[in-house]
C-alpha cells in the first residue's frame, strides 16, 4: 500500500508548522501534495533534503517553486527529487488547509 499522510491546519495565523516527513528511500522517488484551503489563508510550502534527525532549526529550507509564499488557494506539487521533509509556513490565516501526501511504492 502507498505511503499516504493527511493533516490540517485549522487558523493557522502566522507559523511555521512542524516538518512532515517524506521517505526517500522509496526508489524511484516520487510524492504527490495537494493542499485545499477553506477561508483566508496565505501560506507556502519549503522543502529540506537534510534527514529528519537534523531537526527542523538546523536543516536548510528552500521554497517550493509549485506552493509559493503567497498561495492562497489550493495547489498541488509532484515531487521527483528525493526531498527528506516538507514543511508549510503561514504568513497569515483564518479558515483551515488540508495536506494531503501519497508516496508510491519501491519498485527495488
Amino acid at each position: 500500500m502507498p505511503y499516504y499522510q493527511t493533516f490540517t491546519y485549522t487558523n493557522p495565523g502566522s507559523a511555521t508548522e512542524p516538518t512532515i516527513n517524506l521517505d526517500p528511500s522509496i526508489a524511484p522517488f516520487n510524492a504527490f501534495i495537494l493542499t485545499t484551503v477553506t477561508g483566508t489563508v496565505s501560506y507556502k510550502m519549503q522543502l529540506s533534503l537534510n534527514p529528519m534527525e537534523d531537526g527542523d532549526t538546523n536543516s536548510i529550507w528552500v521554497d517550493s517553486t509549485d506552493i509559493p509564499a503567497g498561495t492562497t488557494g489550493g495547489k498541488s506539487s509532484a515531487l521527483t527529487v528525493p526531498w527528506a521533509k516538507v514543511r508549510f509556513v503561514f504568513a497569515s490565516g483564518t479558515g483551515s488547509v488540508v495536506v494531503q501526501i501519497r508516496q508510491g511504492l519501491s519498485i527495488n
